[in-house]
């Protein structure tokens, strides 16, 4: 399968880090977007 040895563990998980850090910033936005919308009642 995959050898994960220290050197590609170094390369990986910067980039690991940016695919949770943005997930996790789209994850919040949505919660967000959707309490805006929740709180406005249509007119």
């Amino acid at each position: 399968m995959f050898g994960i040895d220290p050197y590609v563990f170094e390369t990986l998980w910067p980039s690991l880090l940016g695919i949770a850090g943005m997930t996790a910033a789209m994850i919040w936005g949505w919660f967000k977007v959707k309490s805006l919308i929740d709180q406005d009642p249509e007119q």
